[in-house]
C-alpha cells in the first residue's frame, strides 16, 4: 500500500490566516513603485502600460525592436524616441499618447 501525504502549500496565498473568524478583507491593491500617477511624458506612457501588463523593460526593448537602455532613457525622460520608432511605440500603448482631440 501506498500512503501520499499532502505537501505543505509553496506559496501564502493557500494558506487561511484566521479560519475561526469569517472576516473576509476587501481593498485595492496599491499599485507597485514607479507606477505614474498622471500621465505627462512618453515615459510615464510607456510605464504604466509596462506594469499594467507585468512586463519588464527588457520585454519591452524585444517587442520594440531597441535596447534596453533605450527604454530606460525613454521612461525617465533623459531621451525621445526617433521618428520611426513611433509606429512600435503607438502599437505596444494601444493609442497615440500625445494626439490632438479633434483632428
Amino acid at each position: 500500500t501506498r500512503t501520499t501525504f499532502r505537501s505543505r502549500p509553496t506559496s501564502r496565498t493557500c494558506t487561511v490566516a484566521l479560519p475561526f473568524c469569517g472576516v473576509t478583507l476587501r481593498g485595492q491593491k496599491p499599485p507597485p513603485p514607479g507606477y505614474p500617477r498622471e500621465l505627462r511624458t512618453l515615459g510615464d506612457h510607456l510605464r504604466k502600460r509596462r506594469l499594467d501588463l507585468g512586463l519588464r523593460q527588457d520585454d519591452v526593448a524585444r517587442k520594440l525592436g531597441v535596447s534596453l537602455d533605450t527604454i530606460r532613457n525613454w521612461e525617465v525622460g533623459r531621451a525621445a524616441p526617433a521618428q520611426w520608432q513611433w509606429a512600435g511605440i503607438i502599437r505596444f500603448l494601444g493609442y497615440a499618447p500625445f494626439s490632438t482631440k479633434g483632428t
